[in-house]
């Protein structure tokens, strides 16, 4: 594995900006190394007029880098603009680990002080210690192993907060041993690819200003926390201590691991397309499974070829419009080509069938396709459509810049680590989301948010399935809950203040907030009741808090998302500015990209099949509108509903 990749493998997420910058430094060396090549093979230093002239080539292996570098700089400047960016990168390291190294001391001072304060037992004598009779310790001992209830409380609180403290010192001892590789790695890379040596004039100054024995000071101070934890948490066992740290730690590497690499292989697979299996031996499928597409496929085509050759309606559209929901339909359900692609297929056959009608004329008349083209496009691009960008763009942010973990780790943290409380808070988190912001945006913003704790475990798992599909159903349920959380219940606003005045939105609150609240509960109780999230796995494992202040960048993020939140909000007082929502979700996507927040990786990054798949939904919602379809369904169903009430008063 390359040492770029490893590097990345094995840091601490929250610190990633602080370790070596590899990969710049690999890049001014392969320029350097280029640059070498060209005054050796071509000459030195071309003229622009020069490498403008008929013989230069028209192509270049490293057009921007390296070729400004052999043109602009001698040897000389290369080699002293490479050395100061390993200045820059060293004293950066530096920097941070005296910075690290002092909250660490600090930390551990504030606990000591707190146990010996607890404690209120003298300090040994001379003689005593002389004498190797460590009565001090076994009276520490004694103190913390009492069982009463605030002497357990106390115990807890510094139990978690010497485990904390143990994982940040062997983390900044792991940091200290990887930059120093870092930096031995990229020395000899120079040497190897550069006519000019380095190694033997940079390495000392290495061992001078970073040396060794940082890392040996750390674990000085491991084997202090370890001493301290075994006094209060392990009745003196400091071999026992020892283990259950040092098993917390593996914990927490294994997380941050596994969060790490299943970023690596998402973006691998993204770069390269390629599908990545879980290395379990293939069993052999049955022939049903084997040509399940094909079987599904035909049974679709031929309802669709049925539907369109039985009379069943007079008019021609709506006959064509029903056959069409049934084919897409089928293929949503049975996912026997991909969603998305049902989703661009409907439009195809929305114009090619002609089944909308120009409703504006008495009687409707029927679309050709040339017609009835444009109007299934500015369907499909509707403010429907925006407002999930909008809301993916405010979750690529909250995600990007580590704001979505930190209000993950702040939720969970006065939740407590049962599954079922947390299942509960993130349902009651994505409610209160769907209020004010569209339920299909919602639950993009809030998956964002439980993806540090899916990450920790297994795609399968019973609390992964209660989670994901919690936020879903309190998604709706949130639909439901104000007058702008979706479009029919501002539809029904508008219809009850045709009669009169429209009920406000206190009276809106105070019929859907109690529904809403208890459907929550009704769907918890029903999800713990189906997965049992809490059987196999007993407390979800808390996320390491980050003590960083937050950076300008997220505070960027944070007022542009709370500020387009509450522009949708007060979207009924600015219609007569903006006219819909989705006007409104141009400014986080302006906000985000426009400035650096986002870039174009993350553009491509957005779940364009979901954009696809809500564009498909709504030129189908159209064709079944326009068509006359949906008043003939409602129309039938009202009719039997009138039928079966005449019958049973008769009887």
């Amino acid at each position: 594995m390359k040492f770029t990749h490893v590097l990345k493998f094995n840091s601490v997420p929250e610190w990633r900006e602080s370790y070596i910058n590899y990969p710049l430094l690999k890049k001014l060396i392969l320029a350097a190394s280029t640059a070498e090549y060209h005054e050796a093979y071509e000459g030195l230093a071309l003229t622009q007029d020069e490498e403008a002239g008929p013989r230069s080539p028209l192509l270049s292996a490293q057009p921007s880098l390296s070729r400004s570098l052999s043109v602009t700089m001698t040897r000389e400047q290369r080699e002293k603009e490479f050395l100061e960016a390993l200045d820059n990168e060293l004293a950066k390291i530096i920097r941070f680990y005296l910075k690290k190294e002092a909250e660490i001391s600090a930390k551990f001072e504030e606990l000591s002080m707190m146990v010996h304060h607890a404690e209120g037992i003298p300090s040994p004598t001379p003689e005593q210690m002389a004498d190797g009779h460590d009565v001090t310790t076994a009276a520490r001992v004694a103190f913390w192993s009492q069982g009463g209830r605030a002497v357990a409380a106390q115990r807890e609180k510094l139990k978690t907060s010497l485990e904390e403290l143990y994982a940040t010192t062997f983390s900044l001892a792991n940091y200290v041993e990887q930059n120093r590789t870092g930096f031995r790695k990229i020395l000899k890379k120079h040497d190897k690819l550069v006519s000019h040596t380095m190694s033997s004039n940079y390495l000392p100054i290495v061992d001078q200003k970073f040396p060794a024995s940082h890392a040996a000071t750390l674990h000085h101070q491991l084997e202090a926390i370890t001493a301290l934890y075994a006094v209060v948490c392990c009745n003196g066992n400091l071999e026992h201590a020892n283990s259950i740290l040092r098993k917390q730690q593996q914990e927490q590497v294994s997380f941050q691991r596994n969060s790490i690499w299943k970023d690596m292989v998402g973006q691998e697979r993204r770069a390269a397309t390629v599908r990545v299996q879980d290395g379990k031996e293939v069993e052999p499928e049955s022939w049903f499974t084997a040509h399940r597409q094909a079987v599904i496929l035909a049974i679709a085509l031929a309802v669709f070829v049925v539907l369109l050759t039985v009379p069943i309606f007079k008019q021609p559209e709506k006959q064509n419009c029903l056959a069409l929901l049934a084919f897409a339909s089928m293929l949503w359900c049975t996912e026997a080509i991909p969603l998305f692609v049902t989703s661009m297929l409907v439009p195809f056959l929305v114009v090619v069938l002609q089944v909308l009608d120009d409703v504006t004329q008495e009687p409707p008349e029927r679309l050709t396709p040339k017609q009835a083209a444009p109007r299934v496009f500015h369907t499909m691009f509707s403010q429907t459509i925006m407002l999930l960008l909008g809301g993916f763009a405010i979750a690529a942010a909250l995600s990007k810049h580590f704001i979505a973990k930190q209000l993950a780790v702040a939720i969970l943290s006065r939740v407590g680590r049962k599954p079922h409380h947390v299942l509960l808070a993130n349902m009651l988190v994505a409610t209160f989301a769907s209020m004010w912001i569209s339920n299909v945006a919602a639950p993009v913003l809030c998956f964002s948010l439980v993806q540090p704790i899916l990450r920790t475990l297994p795609t399968t798992h019973a609390f992964c399935k209660s989670l994901v599909i919690g936020i879903a159903l309190a998604s709706n349920l949130g639909g439901m809950t104000s007058p702008i959380a979706s479009p029919q219940n501002i539809f029904a606003v508008e219809r009850m203040g045709m009669g009169g005045t429209p009920p406000s939105w206190l009276e809106w609150f105070a019929i859907a907030l109690p529904v809403s609240f208890l459907g929550n509960l009704l769907c918890w109780g029903l999800l713990l009741l189906v997965y049992k999230p809490g059987k196999d796995i007993k407390e979800v494992r808390p996320l390491k808090p980050t003590e960083d202040p937050l950076t300008g960048t997220q505070i960027y993020v944070i007022v542009i998302s709370l500020a387009t939140v509450t522009l949708w909000c007060c979207n009924s007082f600015l219609q007569e500015y903006t006219g819909e929502m989705g006007v409104l979700a141009i400014f986080p996507l302006v906000a985000f990209f426009g400035f650096g927040v986002l870039n174009k990786d993350d553009f491509n990054g957005f779940l364009w099949n979901v954009v696809m798949l809500a564009m498909g939904g709504l030129a189908l919602g159209e064709a079944v509108q326009s068509s006359g379809l949906l008043l003939e369904i409602s129309n039938v169903g009202l009719t039997g509903c009138m039928q079966r009430c005449k019958y049973s008063s008769s009887q």
